[in-house]
């Protein structure tokens, strides 16, 4: 562990902050189906080891696009995130992971992949909680911009919830998430003249 004041510097402090932010906006990414955002977070040459599919980037964009066609909710949350400096431009950072994603019927091959076999109960749909980390090796190249370059997930819990026939919807009058470039930030996004 190298906790110098030197990892505390200003310009350390931007490189946390870079960190983060590459973080949060790879769950953005994911959860909106933003294939160019989920790129834009790794190198091109990096590697994705996430047990159900281990890879380049451009076969785990494949693979999340095929996988989460069916799936109507997405949400990654990221929680303790520790970073720990190897040299002027390599980081390893472990972050805390939790995900809900609903699975309808017709998804159950797609959780049964993570599941390693059948998840739950035959027939309808069922709701997945993981608690998992990322453990990523962070690189910061010619562009100046940290990003990375390898990455494995490590499962630590799931359950499967069976998802209710009458489960609860939100009225018609409020804002709902989408999974695709039609949800609520990428429009006031483009309201506010911020690029993607």
């Amino acid at each position: 562990m190298s906790n110098t004041l030197d990892d505390y510097s200003p310009e350390r402090i931007a490189d946390r902050m870079q960190i983060q932010d590459c973080m949060y906006r790879w769950c953005r990414a994911v959860d909106r189906l933003d294939f160019s955002g989920i790129r834009d977070v790794f190198h091109p040459d990096a590697t994705d080891m996430h047990g159900a599919y281990d890879g380049p980037v451009d076969g785990l964009i494949d693979w999340i696009r095929s996988r989460h066609a069916a799936i109507p909710f997405s949400m990654h949350a990221v929680s303790n995130l520790l970073i720990e400096f190897a040299g002027p431009d390599l980081a390893l950072v472990e972050t805390y992971v939790r995900t809900t994603q609903r699975y309808p019927a017709e998804a159950r091959a797609a959780l049964d992949q993570l599941a390693g076999g059948k998840a739950g109960a035959d027939g309808g749909g069922m709701d997945l909680m993981t608690c998992s980390r990322y453990v990523d090796r962070f690189e910061r190249r010619e562009d100046r911009r940290w990003k990375i370059a390898r990455r494995t997930l490590v499962a630590d819990w799931k359950q499967f919830v069976p998802v209710p026939a009458d489960q609860p919807n939100p009225p018609a009058s409020q804002q709902t998430g989408r999974r695709n470039q039609d949800d609520f930030i990428f429009q006031e996004r483009q309201a506010l003249g911020i690029r993607p």
